[in-house]
């Protein structure tokens, strides 16, 4: 009735980026940064155009069941000069999204050009280095493959004690601009003091899907993102090698989301690919539910429900695994990774382990703008099979496990543990 599914829906991500460790490359907002991301031709007139470009695609393109997107006229009539004279493409956007943010929704929001570049290529300009400032020093956590600071020899644990000769605090930013370099001063280990320079500059973010086993019984899969990174090939080859778990744990937390076709692939992995997971209510099959109701507004449950066309995972190439599964879940879950929680919760019991999601499911895709800009904006809803609209209602765990900041351990993974071997009895 409606065709495809997946020929309805281009993408399903997230608006919000999660908060990053001190420093971490991808989200460096420094001054040094700001000025290079400034694009020259970031003019009024271009600044015009993106605001007229946003309202042409909220209004045209834009969908959400029961949201009227004309309450932007209003909002940008009282804030559009003073946008227009903000220089900085960073502030501009927070602008504009700020503004943005009074629908209530998730999935809408104006990306910089160089927010879009890393959208669509994974490339990013920075150090790659990720560090928390602990007893007078800045320690590594992360450094990103292939990133200046991975070329310079950091590495995770090591503690930097002064940035460009000045001691560290708890101010202190690992922060870069493309081409400025910064001298650190580190210890590592039990070693004596080392120096090194570290240019900022561009390179790939690459964070890569992990197998890991639990006292040789238990297999989790940690899975960062349905977007750039998801890799189908390596994740088939992670469920054939759990298979012989007595359980597999689905590590989502922290992920924001991606496509909908990798979801759908991971979705086959662990249920049958003719059972439909739930439904997305875009405007076409709204508009062809009032004119067979002969009525001029629906629920948006009510729609799905009798919408034809549902959404069902994808046909495997390896087994299905069909064995004991729990998924680790938080704040940091969005979009994808509640879709999946859900299913899972809904059609195969599995725990759902840690904290409730982010409630922010809608489809979404992307509107080009002037000087390089673009607008993500929702073109979908989605609701469960069985009846749950995600959006503004998240997952909520069956096993709920608050974590404190600074417990040692995984106390969440540790409660899924418990939970396989409850069930073994």
């Amino acid at each position: 009735m409606f065709g495809s599914v997946r020929s309805l829906v281009r993408g399903l991500v997230v608006l919000a980026a999660l908060a990053p460790l001190v420093g971490f490359a991808q989200f460096n907002n420094g001054e040094a940064a700001a000025k290079a991301n400034a694009a020259p031709a970031f003019t009024e007139e271009v600044r015009g155009e993106i605001l007229d470009g946003v309202t042409l695609i909220l209004k045209e393109r834009a969908f959400v069941p029961g949201l009227d997107f004309a309450k932007w006229d209003t909002l940008l009539e009282t804030n559009r000069e003073q946008l227009l004279k903000v220089e900085n493409e960073n502030s501009f956007a927070s602008g504009v999204n700020r503004l943005l943010r009074e629908f209530g929704i998730s999935h809408v929001g104006l990306r910089t050009p160089r927010s879009r570049e890393f959208r669509q290529t994974g490339l990013t300009t920075g150090l790659g280095v990720g560090a928390q400032f602990e007893n007078g020093a800045m320690i590594v956590r992360s450094v990103a493959e292939g990133s200046p600071a991975a070329q310079a020899g950091l590495s995770v644990g090591d503690k930097i004690v002064e940035i460009n000769g000045a001691a560290v605090t708890a101010e202190s930013r690992l922060q870069a601009g493309e081409n400025e370099e910064l001298k650190l001063k580190f210890i590592r280990g039990e070693t004596a003091p080392r120096e090194i320079a570290v240019k900022a500059g561009r390179y790939e973010v690459v964070v890569r899907d992990q197998l890991k086993w639990v006292d040789d019984k238990f297999a989790v899969i940690k899975i960062n993102s349905f977007s750039r990174g998801y890799d189908r090939t390596a994740l088939d080859k992670m469920v054939e090698e759990a298979s012989k778990a007595e359980g597999i744990v689905i590590d989502l937390r922290n992920n924001g989301g991606g496509a909908v076709t990798n979801l759908a692939h991971l979705l086959g992995l662990f249920i049958d690919a003719n059972e439909p997971v739930g439904t997305f209510v875009n405007r076409q099959m709204m508009q062809a539910y009032l004119t067979e109701k002969q009525v001029t507004s629906g629920d948006v449950k009510e729609i799905a429900q009798w919408g034809q066309s549902k959404y069902r995972p994808r046909t495997p190439a390896v087994k299905r695994y069909e064995g004991k599964v729990a998924v680790l879940i938080n704040r940091g879950s969005a979009s994808a990774s509640e879709i999946f929680s859900a299913a899972m919760k809904e059609l195969r019991g599995a725990h759902i382990v840690g904290q409730a999601t982010r409630g922010a499911v809608l489809a979404s895709t992307y509107g080009r703008l002037a000087g390089g800009f673009e607008l993500q904006f929702p073109v979908s809803d989605y609701v469960t099979i069985k009846g749950q609209r995600l959006e503004g209602d998240p997952v909520t765990p069956t096993i709920e496990v608050q974590v404190t900041r600074g417990i040692e351990g995984d106390p969440v993974l540790d409660a899924a543990i418990k939970a396989f071997l409850s069930s073994q009895g």
